[in-house]
């Protein structure tokens, strides 16, 4: 018998134990009573917290997509200068990436799904717009205070979540990244192409 827990705590075991499955399995394959077993739960005791497997994946999305837009906002809305944001931006993402091999798994498996469920899909691009719109708001920022020169922000900030995206799926495929030297060449390039010269 399991012992009682606090229901958030017993919702992220749950969701702990998901991610495992989803990541080892693929979502199709994996069934509730594999979630429960990874879990160390009855599958009623799943079913207690979350109504299928589908409600499972779509709380895993949004904690994903939550917890990166909060430290992205944090960093945007901080008083420091543009170029010490996309430094502490970029080492969040890179580390992160490094420190939780799991997130980039999952970050795979998400696109995955998103091939094969278009509602999924729209969720995805709505997300991916929000973070773009972010980025590119910390861009303009540094334009107005004549940090970085005009360019269009937008279009860049794709990039950029494109790049961050890339070195996610690299880490993701266990590629040898060697992250400090990652980190220091990507701020080179982006910095390097950003700043105004002069």
């Amino acid at each position: 018998m399991t012992r009682h827990l606090p229901e958030q705590t017993r919702r992220q075991q749950i969701l702990t134990a998901a991610r495992n499955c989803f990541i080892e399995r693929g979502f199709h394959p994996t069934r509730m009573e594999d979630i429960a077993q990874e879990a160390g739960l009855s599958k009623g005791g799943v079913y207690f917290h979350f109504q299928s497997k589908q409600e499972v994946f779509d709380t895993l999305v949004k904690e994903e997509f939550d917890q990166s837009l909060e430290i992205l906002r944090g960093v945007g809305n901080r008083e420091v200068p543009v170029s010490e944001k996309i430094q502490s931006l970029a080492s969040f993402f890179v580390d992160g990436f490094t420190q939780a091999p799991d997130r980039p798994r999952f970050f795979v498996v998400m696109g995955e799904m998103g091939l094969r469920d278009q509602e999924l899909a729209k969720r995805l691009q709505e997300m991916q717009k929000v973070f773009i719109d972010e980025i590119a708001r910390l861009l303009q920022q540094g334009v107005d205070e004549g940090v970085l020169r005009p360019i269009d922000t937008e279009s860049v900030a794709a990039l950029l979540k494109a790049l961050i995206d890339g070195v996610e799926a690299l880490h993701a495929l266990q590629y040898p990244v060697d992250t400090q030297r990652l980190l220091s060449a990507g701020l080179e390039l982006v910095l390097g192409g950003l700043v105004k010269l002069g």
